[in-house]
C-alpha cells in the first residue's frame, strides 16, 4: 500500500511538473525577414537616390576617364602596327598614368560612397528595429528573432512581422 501512494504521488508530481514546465516554456515568437524589409522600404530608395545624386559628379568624371582610356587602348591596337617604337611607348605610357590617375581617383570615391551608405543604412536600420520592438510590445511577443540566422522555425508557432514592421516603416 506505501508503494502504491508513493508511485501515485510521484505520478501526480510529475504531471503537475510537467504542466508547469509547459507552460512556462511555452512563449510567443516573432520572426522578421531583414532582406525582405530592406528590399520594400520606400526610404532604401531615398538612400539610393541621393547617393546617386551626391556622387553623380565624381562618377561622371571617372566614367569619362574610363573612356578615354578605352580610347586611347583601341588607338593602340589599331595603329600600333604604323607606329615607331617611340610612338608606341609613349602611348602606352599615357594609357598608363590614365590608368593610374583612374585608380587613385576610384578607391577614395569607392570608399567615401561606401562609408555614406553604412551611415545611411545604420539611421534605417535604427528605425527598423525601433519598430520592430514596438511591433513586438504590442504584440506581446516574448522573443523576436531574424529568419536569415534562424535554422529552422515551426510556422504555425512563430509569426512573421516583416510585412507590419514595412507597412510602419514605410510610414515613417
Amino acid at each position: 500500500m506505501n508503494k502504491l501512494f508513493k508511485s501515485t504521488a510521484v505520478a501526480v508530481l510529475a504531471t503537475l511538473l510537467m504542466g508547469t514546465s509547459a507552460s512556462a516554456l511555452a512563449h510567443k515568437v516573432g520572426i522578421v525577414d531583414m532582406q525582405e524589409i530592406y528590399k520594400q522600404i520606400p526610404q532604401m530608395a531615398k538612400i539610393e537616390q541621393s547617393l546617386q545624386t551626391e556622387f553623380a559628379e565624381r562618377r561622371q568624371e571617372l566614367e569619362k576617364l574610363q573612356g578615354d582610356i578605352r580610347f586611347e587602348a583601341e588607338k593602340f591596337k589599331r595603329e600600333s602596327t604604323t607606329m615607331s617604337q617611340a610612338q608606341k611607348d609613349a602611348l602606352r605610357d599615357k594609357i598608363q598614368g590614365m590608368q593610374k590617375n583612374l585608380a587613385e581617383q576610384g578607391r577614395p570615391l569607392e570608399q567615401e560612397i561606401k562609408a555614406r551608405q553604412n551611415q545611411e543604412l545604420a539611421k534605417v536600420q535604427g528605425v527598423i528595429i525601433k519598430t520592430i520592438e514596438e511591433i513586438a510590445k504590442d504584440g506581446d511577443f516574448d522573443e523576436v528573432k531574424v529568419k536569415d540566422t534562424t535554422i529552422y522555425f515551426n510556422p504555425k508557432e512563430v509569426t512573421d512581422l516583416s510585412s507590419k514592421v514595412v507597412a510602419a516603416v514605410s510610414k515613417k
